[in-house]
């Protein structure tokens, strides 16, 4: 769902847009004008990772949200649904929400339990071509006793579905049934360009290539939003980012060019925060190459990087170099599960009993072949992927590797038939969106495996799967830490990922903007609180 929910899936969602240096004026009095990357609509439903949430936040409801201490908290549910208040019955299989009286649609119409139960048909429609369906895949019905309540039913219990289904983790907000049911399908829904949702802000008009306005939503159940407005400056060059808020074209902007921290400091009244999220840089190794499946081989290039000389020198250590699986499985991360040590020695004796033999030139042979790697990774988007590639490259070739850089532009890069979802590759080199919630199957499970998940890697270990299962049925967070600790160690051990660093998202507000939380997985959960 929302994992750029694999996260840096979200990142195909970019699109060129042209004309963004003219300026223009202030949306209006008090209002705040935001760069961002422009998406491929603004029907959340659409998007992926971190674009979902930042467009659904700021125009939509969910059940149920987070708040900045990765808390679950209540949205249109009346409160969060456990077993002690009824919420979760006694098998696990039945979770029940509550839906507030007197939530409407930004048109006026209530907001009812027909509006949620028609997002669940919506998601799980297969003429809307979505990015995800997983979470709602554990689905068996959706029912409303009244309409005020919703019901859903899963096979197994499934812990994970209080944020998954239309919550804080997932890519769906709620759907105005009135306005949306009576299409097949809503892919090319006029909806798409000027939704109605019934979040704090109201969209208005959408200018490809340039800007969209949003007005304050009077209606919105929480209370009016503090700010008069928001302007959303579509902006694809994080130097042209730079340069407007310089110029105070722009006022804010998120998930900032890590590598122009220095000069983002300089922008006199201006904030920035930098907080780590569920975010992960990290190479992925394809298990279906006979070079890459090789452990041996992937044990020797993990062994060979040093990740405190790549974060340092590409993220001016912003990110977390030794936390990396902290960014994958937030509150269930284990710092006694260790990190892969950086062992240059041990990864060239591994090599060595492997066959491969150091050549004039300083690269490895066996048999007559180069011991020559492909690394993917991609351009278009503010990550710091290519010089992370240089140094890691480098540091590759001091064992007798050498590394062969192919860069795609993100879109290529993502596509199902690309690439990566085809196995056309060796190594990987990406950022990936997790959600709150640890629950890592959507990109370790065996049945995640593209084209029908995330599991980019190819990985697949029955023991994984086993305890991913588990954990995924408790509702006891102690217990499901048992089992993500396994996993993690296992992921050590099997190594289809290396964790490079968890990510930090840097955002630059101004000065004057009050009321500002910082984000777990969007900027904008406070968006409705700003002033």
């Amino acid at each position: 769902m929302k994992l750029a929910t694999a996260l840096a899936a979200g990142a195909m969602l970019l699109v060129a847009a042209a004309g963004c240096s003219r300026q223009h004026a202030p949306v209006s009095q008090g209002s705040l004008v935001i760069a961002l990357p422009e998406p491929i609509s603004l029907d959340p439903i659409y998007l992926e990772g971190v674009y979902a949430y930042e467009f659904g936040e700021l125009g939509f409801s969910y059940l149920t949200n987070y708040d900045s201490n990765n808390n679950i908290i209540p949205d249109v549910a009346r409160e969060v649904p456990t077993k002690a208040n009824g919420g979760i019955s006694a098998d696990g299989r039945a979770i029940t929400f509550r839906l507030r009286h007197g939530v409407r649609w930004q048109d006026g119409e209530a907001l009812t339990a027909r509006d949620v139960v028609f997002t669940y048909h919506a998601v799980m429609n297969p003429r809307n071509t979505l990015p995800s369906r997983y979470g709602f895949d554990r689905i068996v019905s959706v029912t409303t006793p009244n309409p005020y309540t919703v019901v859903v039913r899963t096979a197994q219990p499934f812990s994970p579905i209080i944020t998954w289904f239309i919550g804080g983790d997932s890519n769906y907000p709620i759907l105005p049934a009135h306005l949306l049911e009576r299409y097949g399908s809503l892919d090319h829904a006029a909806y798409n360009q000027q939704p109605i949702g019934s979040g704090p802000f109201i969209y208005g008009r959408w200018f490809h290539g340039d800007r969209v306005a949003l007005t304050t939503n009077d209606r919105y159940y929480a209370g009016r939003p503090g700010l008069s407005g928001i302007g959303l400056r579509f902006i694809p060059d994080s130097s042209t980012i730079v340069n407007q808020l310089f110029t105070r074209e722009v006022d804010a902007t998120f998930f900032a060019d890590v590598s122009k921290i220095e000069t983002l400091r300089r922008i006199a009244d201006h904030r920035i925060i930098v907080t780590p999220v569920p975010f992960i840089e990290l190479l992925f190794f394809n298990l279906r190459d006979p070079l890459t499946a090789d452990p041996k081989v992937r044990r020797a290039f993990a062994e060979a990087i040093d990740r405190n000389v790549v974060v340092n020198k590409t993220t001016h250590g912003l990110y977390g170099a030794d936390t990396g699986m902290r960014g994958l499985f937030t509150w269930a991360y284990d710092p006694s599960a260790g990190n892969v040590p950086h062992d240059p020695p041990a990864a060239a004796a591994l090599l060595d009993s492997d066959g491969w033999k150091a050549g004039p030139d300083g690269i490895r042979t066996k048999n007559g072949r180069r011991l020559e790697i492909q690394l993917a990774d991609y351009t278009g988007t503010a990550e710091p992927n290519d010089p992370m590639a240089t140094v890691i490259a480098a540091q590759e070739r001091a064992i007798g590797i050498d590394v062969v850089r192919k860069r795609y532009s993100v879109q290529e890069f993502f596509l199902t038939g690309g690439p990566i979802k085809s196995g056309h590759f060796q190594v990987g080199l990406a950022q990936f969106q997790d959600a709150g919630d640890p629950d890592a199957s959507w990109m370790l499970a065996c049945d995640q495996q593209p084209p029908g998940g995330f599991n980019d890697a190819f990985y697949c270990n029955r023991d994984v799967d086993g305890a991913l299962a588990r954990a995924r049925t408790e509702f006891d967070r102690a217990s499901r830490k048992k089992e993500y600790a396994f996993v993690q160690r296992q992921l050590l051990k099997d190594l289809p990922y290396y964790i490079i660093a968890q990510v930090s998202e840097i955002d630059v507000i101004p000065t004057w903007l009050q009321g500002y939380e910082r984000p777990l997985l969007s900027p904008f959960v406070s968006v409705a609180r700003w002033h």
